[in-house]
């Protein structure tokens, strides 16, 4: 149905894709292009506008836009805050600056609580109500469902897990030395990698997906690196389970990338840390949406927790 399209905008630092799709999160049409986020957010919004054209061309029927980006942000506002892999993305207005340009309704929220609120529409098994999801990318944060809606913070603002303080010693991510950023995200392999085993990886340390092929092929010190990775997530999951008593926590990106090692390590060190009667309440699980789901975020945040478009 044409009147029920949708137009998403992945905002990332190291990719980023717009796409239209509608209220069931089947995407009819997709471009995808590196960040190149050095540039700053004018020319990176100038890459989303062309693409937004030419999407729109050939579906022209969309109603709202739907965009998912890392933080700190105002989702109330639509105003970004300096998330650490958008250089320059200084109170931008990003709400306002694409209402104006495009014509439509625009809504913004933080990539984790799109990713989550896409796995509460859309996820198998459903959420009852309480969700939280994991993003573990470039960046790492955490989007929370509360009793069915989206939990934003104090004037509408993003919580940043990211930025916690995991441990005083450490790789440097997310402003700070130790961070759970530092010990968590997909991004972070290589500086764990670099910290840990500094005499042989300091110089040129590898990159994620090359860390998980060293592991696989029997590198202990790779394995010992997921194996930290695992570990930290593990704990930080533990310390939502105490906080929120979830239904579900949902694993994104490493999960996809990593694969059951490094779940199984990510649940074992949860179940161990976490409040044995919390943890018996909750499932822990990869993304049910697995590629779909950057996708799928872009898509759910135009709607609301009955599937429908929300008020403008």
């Amino acid at each position: 149905m044409s009147d029920s399209l949708i137009l998403g905008f992945d905002i990332g630092g190291t990719k980023c894709a717009a796409l239209v799709g509608n209220i069931h999160g089947a995407v009819l049409a997709r471009r995808e292009w590196p960040s190149l986020a050095t540039r700053g957010p004018q020319a990176m919004l100038a890459d989303f506008l062309a693409a937004a054209e030419a999407l729109r061309a050939v579906h022209p029927g969309v109603k709202a836009c739907g965009v998912s980006i890392g933080g700190p942000l105002d989702a109330n506002e639509g105003v970004i805050y300096s998330p650490p892999n958008l250089p320059g993305w200084d109170a931008i207005p990003l709400k306002q600056q694409l209402q104006s340009t495009l014509g439509l309704p625009v809504f913004v929220e933080h990539d984790a609580a799109a990713c989550a609120w896409a796995e509460y529409l859309w996820g198998q098994p459903r959420s009852t109500g309480n969700l939280i999801y994991i993003t573990s990318g470039t960046g790492f944060g955490a989007g929370y469902i509360l009793q069915g809606q989206i939990y934003r913070g104090a004037k509408g603002r993003s919580p940043e897990v990211g930025h916690a303080r995991f441990a005083e010693d450490g790789p440097f991510a997310y402003e700070k030395k130790g961070s759970v950023e530092a010990f968590c995200s997909g991004a972070s392999l290589s500086r764990l990698a670099a910290w840990k085993f500094p005499q042989r990886w300091s110089a040129q340390p590898p990159a994620g997906p090359e860390l998980g092929k060293l592991a696989a092929a029997g590198d202990a010190d790779a394995a010992a690196v997921i194996t930290l990775s695992a570990r930290a997530t593990g704990q930080v999951c533990a310390n939502l389970i105490d906080t929120f008593a979830p239904d579900v926590i949902v694993l994104g990106s490493l999960a996809r990338h990593l694969g059951e090692v490094w779940i199984a390590q990510v649940k074992e060190t949860c179940q161990r840390e976490a409040l044995p009667g919390l943890h018996e309440l909750c499932l822990v699980r990869a993304t049910s949406l697995d590629s779909r789901l950057q996708d799928c975020s872009t898509l759910a945040i135009a709607l609301d927790a009955s599937g429908q478009f929300r008020a403008p």
